[in-house]
C-alpha cells in the first residue's frame, strides 16, 4: 500500500519533502497508558502540502519495520514540525523544535482543542483487548493510518493560527520542565494506593511501586492541572488515610512551601515592599494595629489577603497603601486590556486578549497573577533540574505554591540548603520545608 513507507527509497523521497513542513503523530503501544510506559510502534507523517499522509512502521507485526533512529533523523530534517502534544512526543523523539498544536489552540482560543481519535475498528480492539499492554500492535496498520488521517482532518485548521506572544516559553521551556517532572514519579504502597484512590487501571501509570503523573498545560491561565488515570495529583486529599499510601523511593519526602506566594508576587508587581518575615503577619499588624498577632488574627489576615489577591478589596481596609496600589494595578491592567486589546503576562509574555469570554477587571488580574506564578515556577524548576543532574534526589510533584522532592541522604544536607536558595531566589521569595516518610507533612 502506497501510504505505508518501509523502503529506504521511499524514506528518502519523504525526507526531501519533510523539509517543507509536516505534522507528526507517534503511534504508541497503548493510548491509555502513561507515555513513559509505552514504546513507539509507528509514526504518522502528513506533509503540509499533501492531500494524504504516510505511516512508517517501527515495531508493528504487519510492517517491514524501519529503525527508530532512521525515523528520528528523517524528522529532524523538518523546518516546521507540528504535533498534537509535544510533551508526549518527547517520550518517543527528542524533537525540541516541534510546535504543539493543542498548546497553540489553548493560547489563542483559551479553550481545549477538541477532536476524537476513535473509530469503529479501534473501539473494537480496545473493548475486546482492553487489558493488553500492546493493543495497538493488534490493530491493522491500515486502521491506525485511518485513525490518524481522521485526526488530522479535524485539527488541520489550527495549523493556520499565527504563533502568539509567549508561545516559545511554554512550547519549549514549560514542556521540557513538566516532561522532566513527570519522569520522577511518586513512590507508593501499591495495594494501599489502589484501594484508596481506585484508579481506572493501576497498570496504566504504575511501575515498580512508582505512580506516574501527567501535567496538562492547555489551560486558559497556563496554570497546569495534574490528573491521570482517574487520580487528581494536584489535589491529593489531606487525610492521613490518603497520604500514607505514598512513600519516598529515596529516604524522605521534602516539601518546600513558598511563604505568602501570591501575595509576594502581587506586591512585586505593585512595588510594595515586604520583608522576609511572614507576609500575612506583616499585613496583619496593619489590620489589627498591633505587633503580636494571635492565631485567630493570622487566619483572618490570610482570608483578607486571599480576597484582595482576587480583586475583592475589603472596604474596611481600602485606605491602606497596599490596597490602593492593588486597586490602581487592577485599573491599569483593565485600561491596557481595553485600549490595546490585550495584556501580556510578566516573564512569559503570554497574551490575554479580547478572545477571553466573560472578562472583567478582577478576573483579568487573577489570570495575570496565576500566569506569573506559573511562569516563575517554570523557571525555578528549570534551575532545579539543572542543579539535580547527577544526583539521586529528584523533584516529583508541583502544586502551585509548593514543590515536593524525593530526597536521598547520599546527596548530603547541603542539597536542601542549595534548593532553598534556588527556590527563594536567595531570600526574595522565602520558603520553608517539611520532611516525612510519607505525605503526611
Amino acid at each position: 500500500m502506497f501510504y505505508i513507507v518501509e523502503e529506504e527509497s521511499k524514506l528518502q523521497s519523504i525526507e526531501n519533502l519533510v523539509r517543507l513542513g509536516c505534522y507528526v503523530n507517534v503511534v504508541s503501544t497503548n493510548d491509555l497508558y502513561h507515555p513513559k510506559l509505552t514504546s513507539s510502534i509507528a509514526v504518522y507523517i502528513r506533509l503540509l502540502k499533501s492531500d494524504y499522509g504516510y505511516i512508517i512502521p517501527i515495531d508493528h507485526p504487519e510492517g517491514l519495520n524501519v529503525d527508530k533512529e532512521r525515523v528520528y533523523q528523517l524528522l529532524l530534517k523538518a523546518n516546521t514540525l507540528y504535533t498534537l502534544n509535544k510533551k508526549e512526543l518527547l517520550y518517543h523523539f527528542n524533537l525540541q523544535e516541534a510546535i504543539d498544536i493543542s498548546l497553540l489552540y489553548a493560547m489563542t482560543k483559551y479553550d481545549k482543542l477538541e477532536y476524537t481519535k476513535e473509530n469503529s475498528s479501534l473501539n473494537y480492539f480496545y473493548n475486546k483487548f482492553q487489558k493488553h499492554k500492546e493493543v495497538n500492535k493488534l490493530i491493522p496498520i491500515s486502521k491506525l493510518y485511518e485513525a490518524n488521517e481522521n485526526i488530522y482532518k479535524q485539527i488541520k485548521p489550527v495549523l493556520n493560527i499565527a504563533i502568539p506572544n509567549g508561545f516559545d516559553f511554554y512550547n519549549k521551556t514549560a514542556t521540557n520542565v513538566f516532561y522532566l517532572l513527570e519522569h520522577g514519579g511518586l513512590g507508593v504502597y501499591y495495594d494501599e494506593f489502589n484501594k484508596i484512590f481506585t484508579p481506572r487501571n493501576p497498570l496504566y501509570n504504575t511501575d515498580n511501586n512508582t505512580v506516574l503523573t501527567s501535567y496538562n498545560l492547555y489551560n486558559a491561565t497556563s496554570r497546569p492541572t495534574n490528573a491521570f488515570n482517574s487520580v487528581n495529583f494536584a489535589a491529593i486529599p489531606k487525610t492521613p488515610e490518603h497520604r500514607k499510601t505514598f512513600r519516598p523511593t529515596g529516604d524522605y519526602f521534602v516539601e518546600f512551601d513558598f511563604d505568602g506566594y501570591h501575595l509576594r508576587l502581587l506586591c512585586e508587581q505593585i512595588g510594595y515592599k515586604l520583608t522576609e518575615a511572614s507576609a500575612h503577619k506583616q499585613l496583619a499588624t496593619q489590620y489589627f494595629n498591633k505587633e503580636h498577632i494571635t492565631e485567630e488574627e493570622y487566619d483572618q489576615a490570610k482570608q483578607i489577603n486571599f480576597h484582595a489577591i482576587y480583586g475583592k478589596i475589603p472596604e474596611k481596609y481600602a485606605f491602606l497603601e497596599i490596597f490602593t496600589r492593588i486597586d490602581d494595578y487592577i485599573k491599569e491592567l483593565w485600561k491596557r486590556y481595553k485600549d490595546d486589546g490585550e495584556v501580556l503576562a510578566p516573564i512569559s509574555g503570554k497574551p490575554f486578549t479580547s478572545s477571553l469570554k466573560g472578562m472583567n477587571p478582577q478576573k483579568l488580574m487573577n489570570y495575570v497573577m496565576q500566569s506569573l506564578e506559573t511562569s516563575r515556577n517554570i523557571n525555578i524548576l528549570k534551575a532545579v533540574f539543572k542543579y539535580l543532574q547527577g544526583k539521586k534526589s529528584k523533584a516529583v510533584l508541583y502544586t502551585y505554591d509548593s514543590i515536593l522532592f524525593d530526597f536521598s541522604k547520599e546527596d548530603g544536607k547541603d542539597l536542601l540548603n542549595d534548593l532553598e536558595q534556588i527556590l527563594s531566589e536567595n531570600g526574595k521569595y522565602p520558603v520553608k520545608f517539611k520532611f516525612s516518610k510519607n505525605l503526611v507533612l
